[in-house]
């Protein structure tokens, strides 16, 4: 018969058995504290590899836009042009489409540009703009309207014409993002822009022109905007353009390109 465990010896074999229990559930515990350390090791290092990402992407240079020779337009006169017959007037407007004044002109003379336009009675050239693109916009807007801009005129003048309407009328405010590449395409459909037309301007493709030849181009003419040229001859710089119809008065008094100046348009624009 075997012989019955003493007291002492029960006791022991408790406590080997608790140490046992204890050491397992310490082992326990530090392997869940190492799985929630390698956890949140996992986690910052992939916050880590985000952030950088995101920085690096902030940083990286936008790829390089090409510079596109649009067919509408030409070489030696970069100028959206309305051409009339030779011996008619010749208006020359520079503007910039974040520039506010640029917006009160085009509200105020817009009818009387689009019926010298319709009638013949005056070769109208838009000069584009783009030098409030980095000072006026978080976006550069001016820039990306500007070759919006030139896409609808590859379209077609009338397009043009409706899409530069349209965003003076929903012009942004100064210092802002601008309106967005997803607005311009919608204003361009507004205006009966072609599909083609609507792609030319979600990839950009002259906003370098409209940077790069447009902007000095337009620039020669005059160092602000909005401006007025009648035959060669700045026209309103004393803010005469702001009076209703002075400007269409002014073009029919100017006479032909070339004319005696006593046919001619003043600065004054009386």
């Amino acid at each position: 018969m075997a012989e019955k465990p003493s007291a002492q010896d029960v006791r022991e074999a408790q406590r080997i058995e608790l140490r046992k229990q204890r050491e397992k559930e310490l082992s326990r515990q530090k392997r869940a504290r190492m799985a929630i350390i390698a956890a949140i090791v996992v986690v910052a290092l992939a916050l880590v590899a985000g952030l950088g990402y995101l920085i690096y992407q902030a940083n990286a240079p936008e790829p390089e836009l090409e510079l596109n020779q649009p067919a509408s337009i030409s070489k030696e006169e970069p100028t959206l042009a309305f051409k009339a017959d030779d011996t008619k007037p010749v208006v020359d407007v520079v503007f910039d489409y974040m520039c506010p004044f640029c917006g009160n002109f085009e509200q105020i003379n817009s009818a009387d540009l689009h019926e010298m336009i319709e009638s013949g009675d005056a070769t109208v050239n838009f000069h584009v703009r783009t030098f409030l693109s980095k000072k006026m916009s978080t976006t550069e807007y001016s820039a990306r309207a500007g070759g919006a801009a030139v896409c609808t005129f590859e379209d077609s003048p009338e397009v043009f014409l409706k899409f530069h309407e349209l965003l003076f009328a929903n012009q942004p405010a100064e210092g802002g993002p601008g309106l967005s590449d997803r607005e311009l395409v919608t204003y361009a459909k507004q205006a009966g822009a072609k599909d083609g037309t609507l792609s030319c301007i979600k990839d950009q493709k002259f906003r370098r022109y409209a940077t790069d030849v447009l902007e000095p181009a337009g620039a020669k003419l005059s160092p602000a905007t909005p401006a007025v040229l009648i035959n060669g001859k700045e026209w309103g710089s004393d803010g005469a353009w702001q009076t209703p119809g002075a400007l269409k008065k002014a073009v029919a008094a100017s006479g032909t390109p070339g004319a005696s100046d006593a046919g001619g348009a003043s600065d004054s624009g009386n």
